[in-house]
C-alpha cells in the first residue's frame, strides 16, 4: 500500500488516517479553509474546550462507517484537545479520539483520530476520499557494468496503481443517475487509459487485466435531521490481473469507483523510486 500522503499530496501527516477503502483528511491550509481575508481569532472569543470536545465526539454516522470499513464495532474515548496555531491564528481546536476495538482484539485502523472544531464550536467535516491500489511489480533493471556495483539496484522495482475518488456530502442526491451500462463503460474507459499509460510508461506489457463485475456500495455518510443515518451510494467496478508467471501471492483484485452520476476515480501509478 502506498503511502497516504502520496495518494493525497499535500496533506497534513497528523490530520490524516485511513480506514478501510476510506482516507479521511483535512485542506492543509487552514486560512484558505477560513477565507484568506479572516483576521486571527482572539484567544477570549474561542469556544469553550468543553464544547468543542463534546461537538468532535463521533456519531452514530461515523460509527457505522468504522464498522462497515473495519468489519468490527469500535469504541472511542476522548484524548486530547489542543489549540492549532497556538497564539498565531488560535482559530480551531484540534481533538483527539482514541479508537479500539470494543470487544477487544487487534486494531486494524489507526489508535487515533483527529477532528477540527472551529471558533464557533462547529465541527469542520473532513475531506473523504474512496481509494484503492494495487502492487505491481516492473521488470528487474538493466545493469549498468560502468555503475559501482555496490550502487546497483536489481530489486524489481514496485509500482502501485491508484484509484481516488472524493466523496462529497452532495452525493447522497445526485442530480442524475447513470445506469449500471453507462457506469460500467466509463470505468473499462478509465481503466484502460491508465493500463496504456502503464505500458506506455514503464515498458511493462506485461501487465494485463481482466474485467471481473461491477457492484454497488453503500456508505453511511451522516445524520440527518431526525437522526437517522443518510447513505452514499457509489460503484466498484472490479478488475483483476492477468498473470503470465506463477507468484506466491494471487492476483488482486482492482477497484475503480464510479459515483452514481458517473464520475470516475482518479487513477494514476505511484512509483516507489520516487521517494528518493
Amino acid at each position: 500500500m502506498p503511502r497516504l500522503q502520496e495518494i493525497e499530496r499535500g496533506a497534513p501527516y497528523s490530520l490524516t488516517f485511513r480506514l478501510g477503502h476510506i482516507i479521511f483528511t483535512y485542506d492543509p491550509d487552514a486560512r484558505m479553509r477560513k477565507g484568506l481575508d479572516k483576521q486571527p481569532v482572539e484567544l477570549e472569543s474561542m469556544v469553550r474546550v468543553g464544547k468543542a470536545v463534546k461537538v468532535s465526539e463521533p456519531d452514530a454516522a461515523f460509527r457505522a462507517l468504522v464498522h462497515q470499513q473495519l468489519g468490527q464495532k469500535q469504541a472511542f474515548q476522548f484524548q486530547k484537545a489542543q489549540l492549532t496555531n497556538w497564539l498565531d491564528v488560535g482559530s480551531e481546536w484540534e481533538v483527539s479520539w482514541k479508537m479500539f476495538p470494543l470487544y477487544g482484539g487487534l486494531a486494524e485502523g489507526p489508535e487515533q483520530i483527529p477532528v477540527l472544531v472551529d471558533s464557533q464550536g462547529a465541527l469542520i467535516p473532513h475531506d473523504r476520499y474512496l481509494i484503492d491500489s494495487i502492487s505491481l511489480l516492473l521488470p528487474k533493471p538493466e545493469i549498468d557494468p560502468e555503475q559501482n556495483p555496490r550502487y546497483r539496484k536489481t530489486e524489481r522495482p514496485r509500482i502501485w496503481p491508484c484509484a481516488k475518488l472524493k466523496l462529497e456530502a452532495a452525493d447522497i442526491k445526485p442530480v442524475n443517475r447513470l445506469d449500471s451500462d453507462e457506469i460500467e463503460k466509463r470505468a473499462r474507459q478509465a481503466f484502460d487509459d491508465m493500463v496504456d499509460r502503464l505500458h506506455e510508461i514503464y515498458k511493462a506489457e506485461s501487465f494485463q487485466f481482466r474485467f471481473v463485475n461491477l457492484q454497488s456500495a453503500r456508505l453511511p455518510w451522516s445524520l440527518n435531521s431526525g437522526g437517522q443515518i443518510e447513505y452514499l451510494h457509489v460503484w466498484a467496478v472490479n478488475f483483476q490481473e492477468v498473470r503470465t508467471e506463477k507468484l506466491k501471492t494471487p492476483p488482486e483484485l482492482f477497484t475503480v469507483w464510479v459515483k452514481e452520476d458517473g464520475t470516475v476515480a482518479d487513477l494514476r501509478p505511484i512509483d516507489e523510486r520516487d521517494r528518493n
